[in-house]
């Protein structure tokens, strides 16, 4: 371990020992820290792709649909024609309001309370890729982190976090982004926050995003979890 990533665990754990809401122990890529461990990372292979297709949420409830619009763009599948943008094709996030989706949930329906779980993975499978969700109570951390290292390898492969704010301390609860990076000596995953107007990019540790995930969404009575979505 390099001198200065022992010193990002060595200043986490001393305030995850103060800070129940664990808020402290988050870094943001945008802090010196944060692209210490982006450039020292084992892992960082789809970030470029995901990155250069990110966009903000274009409303609050959106983070499902930008999440699906990064990903598929990310994963080079024929893409959509909106008619905006012809003769040039793009997943947008309305574009993945394709008729199968709006059967399973309509826009509408969407901008008053987003997706579930379940949900998002039925909008990726209309698209034409194969997503696989695990529910956070159905894993532990130790194979939370195996599908992050061997999903992050695959070069046809994304992963998508479905967690809530609240356990790591930032504002709001259920949320939606896709994971970048992962570093083994700090444990720590990266999630390219769709809501780039609240956060940057951070870097979490495995055990805090799984508790993240392990809490009840409203809308299904389940608890969140992780998508693996394959081209």
């Amino acid at each position: 371990m390099t001198v200065t990533r022992t010193l990002i665990t060595l200043a986490a754990m001393m305030m995850a020992s103060v800070s129940p809401a664990r808020a402290d122990t988050l870094i943001y890529i945008t802090d010196p820290a944060g692209e210490t461990l982006f450039a020292e990372a084992d892992e960082t292979s789809p970030y470029f792709k995901l990155a250069t297709y990110l966009e903000s949420e274009q409303i609050l409830t959106f983070c499902g649909p930008a999440t699906i619009a990064a990903v598929l763009n990310s994963l080079d599948i024929p893409r959509p024609v909106p008619q905006r943008l012809f003769p040039w094709g793009l997943f947008t996030q309305d574009a993945v309001f394709t008729p199968e989706n709006q059967a399973v949930k309509p826009y509408p329906m969407v901008e008053r309370d987003g997706l579930v779980l379940e949900q998002l993975v039925q909008f990726f499978n209309n698209l034409g890729v194969k997503a696989e969700l695990h529910h956070a109570d159905s894993i532990d951390v130790a194979a939370l982190r195996e599908l992050i290292k061997a999903g992050l390898a695959a070069p046809d492969t994304r992963l998508v976090a479905n967690y809530s704010r609240k356990p790591i301390g930032q504002n709001g609860d259920g949320h939606i982004s896709p994971i970048a990076a992962y570093d083994v000596e700090t444990d720590r995953v990266l999630v390219l926050d769709v809501a780039k107007y609240k956060y940057p990019p951070v870097w979490m540790t495995v055990a805090d995003l799984h508790a993240a995930m392990n809490t009840i969404d409203s809308g299904s009575n389940k608890t969140r979890g992780i998508v693996v979505v394959t081209k």
